[in-house]
Parts: structure tokens; sequence; C-alpha cells
């Protein structure tokens, strides 16, 4: 999807999430609520189909590794923090559900 927009990608995302268990869900919703509070955006290179990176160049790997790298070094304690921060939120019941009971996208 190298010309999409953020609707477009809302729009493929929902539609896989729709395929998984609700527990599978769940985890795509609490790394989207992860990924929304992050200070930087990760990286994302933007390619052809879903096994393009296995053309990647050694270059793009080591870039897309090293990306990964400083995120974990700005704060591993922070993210092991806002891990356990969200499975305690998810097991006191205080999570959104992401579905309506027809199982469609509830926003």
């Amino acid at each position: 999807m190298q010309t999409a927009t953020q609707t477009d990608y809302a729009r493929e995302i929902a539609k896989i999430v729709a395929t998984m268990p609700v527990e599978r869900a769940a985890q795509v919703y609490d790394f989207v609520r992860f990924l929304k509070a992050s200070p930087a955006p990760i990286p994302v290179p933007i390619s052809e189909g879903d096994d393009a990176w296995l053309n990647d160049s050694p270059e793009q790997i080591a870039a897309e590794d090293a990306a990964w790298d400083a995120v974990y070094k700005r704060g591993p304690d922070k993210l092991h923090a806002m891990a356990e921060a969200a499975h305690k939120e998810y097991d006191a019941g205080k999570t959104t559900p992401l579905f309506n009971e027809r199982g469609e996208l509830d926003l």
C-alpha cells in the first residue's frame, strides 16, 4: 500500500482483526494504544505484498534493527511498565471492547 491513506490502513487492519479471536484482537488494540503513546513514530518500510521484506537488503534490515533498538533503548523500563499496566487494565476489565456484539469494529 504505497500511497495508502490512514483510512485505507484502518480499513485493512479492521478486515484482518475481524478474522481474529477476540483475545488476539485485544492485543492488536493494546499495541495500537502503545504506538499512539510512543514519543516518536517507528519507521515502517512501505513495500509491495506481505513477503516483500524477504527481499530487503542487509542495509535495510540493519536500519530497521537499529530503529527498534533505539526505541527499546529510549526506555526499556517504560516499555515494561506500559505492558504491565495494559495487562492490569485488561485483567481488571477496564478496557474498551474493539468490536460490537455483531463483530463489527466499534470506534
